[in-house]
């Protein structure tokens, strides 16, 4: 299934990566839909009439990728390409898969394939998101971060981190 993505080899199983395209964007939003669920005590979403959340929709300024373990979706990711610096939009693993390590190697790799400024945001109160970012960016820059707490227009106080992702071929951030 590696049609646009990459694989994670481990002795049991391989993760693979898929661009969220028209074809499987329904997959993207049943997966969007256990996110939001999720987050929704923190964030105060509440689904519509028809039980279904609002969620980050693909489009010119938010690429999508679907995260698969065999023919399992598992997770995704949205990276807002539309501000001054790539940011991670969402990310989600299902909870079954967590704590095997995929979040980490799909975070680095989401991070290689756009080389620049980056900036990556945990809404308050969501700790465990900020633990497992601080250790994914922290693991992925040599440590070389900042970490902070700031006032967010959309989300009230995050925190936020911001680092750089360099091209693997010439060691040097692509978008400024």
């Amino acid at each position: 299934m590696t049609q646009n993505g990459f694989s994670i080899g481990s002795n049991i199983e391989m993760l693979d990566t898929t661009k969220i395209t028209e074809d499987n964007e329904h997959i993207y939003r049943y997966l969007s839909q256990n996110y939001e669920a999720e987050f929704s005590p923190l964030t105060k979403k509440r689904p519509n009439s028809h039980g279904l959340y609002e969620y980050t929709k693909c489009d010119s300024i938010h690429e999508g990728y679907l995260f698969w373990n065999g023919k399992i979706p598992v997770g995704f990711v949205i990276v807002n390409i539309g501000l001054p610096l790539l940011d991670i939009a969402e990310f989600y693993i299902i909870p079954s898969e967590r704590r095997f390590g995929y979040g980490k190697h799909l975070a680095h790799w989401t991070f290689s394939q756009y080389p620049g400024n980056w900036q990556v945001r945990q809404i308050e109160g969501a700790d465990w998101a900020y633990k497992f970012w601080v250790r994914a960016i922290s693991s992925f820059s040599d440590g070389n971060f900042t970490d902070t707490k700031e006032n967010d227009s959309e989300w009230g106080l995050v925190s936020i981190q911001r680092f750089i992702s360099y091209s693997k071929k010439t060691n040097q951030a692509i978008r400024d």
